[in-house]
This record gives C-alpha cells, sequence and structure tokens, in this order.
C-alpha cells in the first residue's frame, strides 16, 4: 500500500466553512440510518395489514439491503470517476423517490421494488459521507471527524427512526415511516446542492488539466488561501476494481471483503428483526420501534469507546475483541425472555458492540485504500457486505418461517463475528498489511454504514 501525500487541506486550519460541511456529512449519515431501517420500524404494521407471513417479510427486510449492495458495487465507483458531489446528489435523488414511492405501496411486490430503489441510493451514500468527512478535514481533526460520523451518524438516524415510528404507527399508520423519510430525503438533496462543494483532496488526486483551477476555487469557498501548484502525488490516473486485486491489495481485499460478510450478515439479522421480535413477545409495534431506538443509541458511546481505544492501543486487536462481543449479544437476544426490561438489555448490548465492532473494523478498511481507489475500495467491501447482509433478514425469515426457534438462529448468525475475530487475529499475529496493525482507525475514509 502506498503512502498517502499531504492532502490541500491537511496543514490548514479547520474553517467554520468546512465544519459546516463536516456537519452535513453527518446529518446525510443520520438520514441514511433513518431511511437503512424503515422497514424494519414498519414490518410488524406492514406485515399486519396485509397478512403476510415471516418468509415475505424476510424478504421485505432484505429489500433495501438489495439494493445497497447493487449501489456499494455499481455507483459508488462513480464517486472516483465524476466526483464526490454528484454521487451524493444523485444517492440522494435515489433516496428520496424510494422513500416517496415505499409510501404509496399497495402491494407487497410493489414496496419490495421501491424499497430495492431506495437500498440503491442509501448503498451509495454509505461510502460518500464519510468520504467527504475525511477529505474536508484537516490532518489535526481528521480523526474526529471520521470517528463522529462514521460512529454516531447511522445509529442516531436509528433512533430517530425509531422514535418517529413509534409516533406515527399508531396514528398516521405504518406509510408515513417512508414519507417522513422522503420528506428528509428532499430536504437534504437541496441542502447539499448548495452547500456541498467538489472534495479538495479529490481534485487534487485527479490532475486533470483544470483541477488546480477548480481545487483553488473550492479552497476559496472554504474560507483558505489559493495554492500555486497541485499537491505531489504518489497516484497515476483513476484506479478500478482491477487495482483491488493487483499484488500487494489483493490479500487484504479478500480479508477485509471475509470480515465485512460475516459481520454483516449477523449485524443486519438482528437490526431488522429486533421489531418484530419484541412484537411477538405481545408488545406493540410501537414498542419494538423504541427497543430498536434505543439500541441504536447506545450504540453512539459504543462506536466511540472503541475510536478511542484504538487510537491508543492497535486497531486490529480491539476489533477482534469487540467482535466476540457482538457474536456473543446476538447469541444473547434470541434467548431473553418476554420481560421489556431484559429485552432492552440484551438490545442494548447488541447496539453497542455493534457499533463498536463498525468502528473498529472500518478503520481497518478505510487504511487500505488511497484517494483515487477509496471510493471503489470502500464501495467493493460494502457492496459484499451489502449481499450478505440482504441474505441475513431474508434467511431467518425463511427459518423462522418453517417453526426453527429464534435462539437457534440467533446462534447461527452469531458465529459469523466469531469467524470474523478468528481472521482479525490471524492478521494480528502475523503483522499483515501494515493498515491492520497501525492506522488511526478514523485517519481515512471508513463508512459506518457498511456493516450498517
Amino acid at each position: 500500500m502506498e503512502a498517502e501525500s499531504t492532502g490541500p487541506l491537511d496543514l490548514q486550519p479547520l474553517s467554520g466553512r468546512q465544519v459546516g460541511v463536516l456537519a452535513l456529512a453527518l446529518l446525510l449519515g443520520v438520514l441514511d440510518g433513518y431511511d437503512a431501517l424503515a422497514m424494519a420500524f414498519a414490518a410488524p404494521a406492514v406485515g399486519r395489514e396485509w397478512g403476510l407471513g415471516k418468509g415475505a417479510l424476510g424478504l421485505l427486510l432484505s429489500s433495501g439491503l438489495i439494493g445497497m449492495a447493487f449501489g456499494s458495487l455499481v455507483l459508488s465507483p462513480l464517486g472516483d470517476r465524476v466526483g464526490r458531489r454528484p454521487v451524493v446528489l444523485g444517492a440522494l435523488a435515489l433516496m428520496t423517490a424510494g422513500s416517496l414511492l415505499s409510501g404509496f405501496a399497495q402491494a407487497p411486490a410493489v414496496l419490495f421494488a421501491c424499497r430495492v430503489l431506495t437500498g440503491l441510493g442509501i448503498g451509495v451514500m454509505v461510502a460518500m459521507t464519510t468520504l467527504i468527512s475525511a477529505e474536508f478535514a484537516n490532518a489535526r481533526h481528521r480523526p474526529l471527524a471520521v470517528g463522529v460520523v462514521a460512529t454516531a451518524g447511522f445509529p442516531l438516524g436509528g433512533v430517530i427512526g425509531g422514535l418517529t415510528a413509534a409516533a406515527l404507527l399508531p396514528t398516521l399508520g405504518w406509510r408515513w415511516v417512508f414519507l417522513a423519510g422522503a420528506f428528509g430525503g428532499g430536504a437534504f438533496l437541496v441542502a447539499a446542492a448548495v452547500a456541498l462543494p467538489e472534495s479538495p483532496g479529490y481534485l487534487a488526486a485527479l490532475r486533470s488539466p483544470d483541477a488546480l483551477t477548480r481545487l483553488n476555487r473550492t479552497l476559496a469557498g472554504l474560507g483558505h488561501a489559493a495554492i500555486p501548484a497541485l499537491p505531489p502525488t504518489g497516484e497515476r490516473g483513476r484506479a478500478g476494481y482491477r487495482a483491488l486485486f493487483a499484488p500487494g491489495m489483493a490479500g487484504a481485499t479478500m480479508r477485509l471483503a471475509a470480515v465485512i460478510v460475516l459481520l454483516s450478515s449477523s449485524a443486519y439479522y438482528l437490526l431488522n428483526w429486533i421489531p418484530q421480535f419484541v412484537t411477538d413477545m405481545g408488545f406493540s409495534p410501537s414498542t419494538g420501534s423504541r427497543v430498536s431506538a434505543f439500541s441504536n443509541l447506545i450504540g453512539v458511546p459504543g462506536g466511540a469507546l472503541a475510536g478511542a481505544f484504538a487510537a491508543r492501543f492497535r486497531p486490529g486487536r480491539v476489533a477482534a475483541v469487540v467482535m466476540i462481543g457482538m457474536g456473543l449479544s446476538v447469541a444473547a437476544f434470541g434467548f431473553t425472555p418476554a420481560r421489556l426490561p431484559l429485552v432492552m438489555l440484551s438490545a442494548a448490548l447488541f447496539g453497542f458492540f455493534l457499533s463498536a465492532a463498525v468502528a473498529a473494523t472500518y478503520g481497518l478498511i478505510a487504511a487500505t485504500f488511497p484517494p483515487l481507489l477509496r471510493a471503489s475500495g470502500v464501495g467493493l467491501i460494502l457492496g459484499a457486505g451489502r449481499i450478505a447482509s440482504a441474505i441475513g433478514p431474508a434467511l431467518a425469515g425463511l427459518l423462522l418461517g418453517r417453526s426453527v426457534p429464534k435462539g437457534e438462529v440467533s446462534l447461527g448468525f452469531a458465529v459469523g463475528p466469531l469467524i470474523a475475530a478468528v481472521i482479525i487475529a490471524g492478521l494480528v499475529r502475523r503483522s499483515a498489511p501494515v493498515a491492520f496493525q497501525h492506522a488511526k482507525p478514523a485517519a481515512v475514509a471508513a463508512t459506518a454504514g457498511d456493516a450498517r
């Protein structure tokens, strides 16, 4: 892996306009969290209104994740080709349209298609938000900026989504869970069109004939002086998926993909089924949404603590430890009795270890890829995770529909994070690649979303 050159903002003070862009990235992460979990919040009410079984609900819960897989794999690399800004705007348009159409769906198949459309946008946005947070921060504040966006945006969106759904479901119904997301997406689309410039780091690495002019225009908009020449870079032209499997990069790419697949399948199984499980215990759908919101709320300090520990200790070791905690928490939820305080505690443990695993693992992912390969690398890794995450809820629905107890289903999904911990521990022992051992977890553009 090449050492990364100094970016155009690395040595600059953090201006107020940069802070504004970073705040926008955080809010876009919040919208990701809301839209990604909207189907989970609505599922109990949808199933009740349309008389759907567990298998059909599992497919609906996977619909957005299928779109997210295609978005990550197919559309995220456009960020390395046409720039971060147009890809963010396109992703917001897809998310807004998909959520709006979901609110008017009159049949399960139509809702499935609308959620796939929404997922296309989410899959792109998850990769773009922390690319933005890394490339609009200076070197001093980059760990904090990326850490906050990666570990706080998605769970905060889950909190807002859970509380919103709890308020809307008893009064206006499940359709307004999606319509609220559409209103938010439209507002953020306008905000991003007005306030989001192209990434200075991308412009500097692009080396196009007009790159310096565009870069200086962006720097002026951010409150910084023009520079006489582009910063030096070790990259040569645009890269693509082929470069991810070049000698020296292929091993890291494959190991990271394996870890994220194992993490994502387990994470999205329980993220999507918590509201339905709580409803099956005899509680109301709104209570299920509140439990899910509480789980996401506890995830915020989990991610922050993991980031702090990974900054002090080797991030690979931290990632392995919290991955074990996540596996155990998934297993424990499956055997939690129908007592609301115990359900809340079990969901909180899952949320804590999930966010911690995301924070630690995605720092390792991000440290592997240089700027012009970063969107492709993150997109490929997240795309692999999205495929696994789409399979998880659907497979769980199939098993539950065949009367397999949720405890046994949870035990099966708990194996994934435990295997991922073994893979990471093996990388630590072999000291392979440098990113797994010494890179600050928030120093580059990881995405929290990924497993999320």
